[in-house]
């Protein structure tokens, strides 16, 4: 588009970069009705907001009406006008396994960025909303080939996966581009795909990982390469920037996490959350961290589930922090702690005081600029707490006076009750 292009409106020129730079300004604010009838100015107006009315589509398949209405409306206009499907950019699909219903949609997109493939039942049961992760294998070839067609067509960058089991992990191997992997409940087999693909196959380089590393710990091990003798890994994870991983009843999470870390040079962000004891920092932080990943990493966070006294507040990351005193380069520390509050919790000042101790520590954290602590008390009526909410918030006032008094970080400190 030339940079002098316009649009006349009534006896008025208006540029056309200035009327492309209000529409996103409407996608950004998630303002489809100003779009949609924005689209009916004329065939111009209508071009530029399809890009953005159809830029993120979901199919949910799994239960009625089988469709959310703007996917329905994406369908037939994309049987009048195919190259439609070149806008979206994000993609959601849901189904269950045995569907035979839409699979063959996914063969018309081109242009999709962040794909998310998930699988669900017909009628979940109200005492299990969670169903069970569901057989790729049971799915039908439809799906199977379309999935595989549509991963050679578009160069996904972000991809989700949930709730697949034995989902084929050489697929991974033809998605070159991709940078982001989230798996929640997902295992993967070494099945080969029901499909031809063009060109060599490729490890991905991630940048960021999600994973729950409760049921999804063995498809950590399978990424890794560490599932068997003769297996390979799967990703490349030597760039990675952001790991975010929450524990759920596995002790060997601690493993996986430091085997995690010691793959990567460049981690940048790490979020862990979990309970203890399998969520455990001591010993395996700090030792994970190769020398250029001390000068990378610059934010961590750690969501805790305290379930008794005896539980340490930070589970031992304060330990770590002291370990990597002097080297390194945080700029920011966050703790969303949770606590049941029909627990008998007596917080111990001690306890909490730590992390006071480790952070003020001289020339230890130069580059902190932000602390912040989060305690969410969880119940089902504020009655009978307010007790327990007065001495947490005794210890925001008085257990760290060294990182107040340094002047150099912005602590934030914050107790609340939350119904559960």
């Amino acid at each position: 588009m030339s940079p002098h292009s316009s649009h006349r409106e009534g006896n008025t020129d208006i540029p056309l970069d200035v009327i492309e730079l209000i529409m996103e300004e409407l996608a950004k604010d998630d303002d489809m009705e100003a779009l949609k009838s924005s689209s009916l100015a004329c065939s111009f107006f209508r071009s530029i907001c399809q890009q953005h009315i159809f830029a993120s589509i979901k199919f949910d398949f799994s239960k009625p009406p089988f469709e959310y209405p703007l996917a329905s409306r994406f369908r037939r206009l994309a049987d009048r006008k195919p190259s439609i499907a070149r806008y979206v950019r994000i993609l959601q699909y849901i189904d269950v396994v045995d569907s035979k219903r839409e699979a063959p949609v996914l063969r018309r997109f081109s242009h999709v960025k962040f794909f998310t493939l998930a699988f669900d039942v017909e009628d979940p049961s109200p005492l299990n909303p969670d169903p069970p992760p569901q057989d790729w294998n049971r799915t039908t070839v439809s799906l199977q080939t379309s999935f595989c067609s549509f991963i050679q067509a578009n160069n996904i960058t972000r991809l989700y996966l949930c709730n697949i089991e034995n989902f084929p992990k050489s697929l991974l191997l033809h998605i070159p581009t991709l940078s982001l992997l989230s798996i929640y409940r997902v295992t993967l087999a070494d099945s080969p795909p029901p499909f031809t693909f063009i060109g060599k196959q490729v490890t991905p380089r991630l940048s960021i990982l999600n994973a729950q590393l409760g049921e999804d710990l063995p498809t950590i091990r399978d990424l890794l390469g560490s599932g068997s003798a003769e297996s390979s890994s799967m990703v490349n994870l030597s760039h990675l920037k952001q790991f975010i991983a929450r524990t759920r009843d596995q002790p060997a999470a601690m493993e996986i996490i430091g085997q995690v870390l010691k793959a990567t040079e460049s981690i940048e962000k790490l979020m862990l959350s979990g309970n203890y004891p399998e969520l455990n920092c001591v010993g395996k932080i700090a030792s994970a961290l190769s020398p250029s990943s001390l000068q990378t990493l610059k934010m961590i966070g750690l969501s805790p589930l305290l379930e008794s006294s005896d539980a340490d507040p930070y589970l031992n990351l304060t330990k770590e922090l002291e370990e990597i005193s002097g080297r390194n380069v945080l700029e920011e520390i966050v703790f969303d702690i949770a606590i049941p509050a029909d627990r008998d919790y007596t917080p111990d000042p001690g306890q909490w005081a730590q992390l006071d101790v480790a952070l003020s520590m001289a020339d230890g954290f130069p580059l902190l600029r932000h602390v912040k602590i989060t305690i969410s008390l969880y119940c089902y009526c504020h009655l009978g707490h307010q007790e327990i909410l007065r001495k947490m918030w005794d210890i925001g006032r008085n257990g760290f006076p060294r990182l107040v008094a340094a002047g150099q970080v912005d602590f934030i400190f914050n107790a609340q009750i939350e119904l559960l």
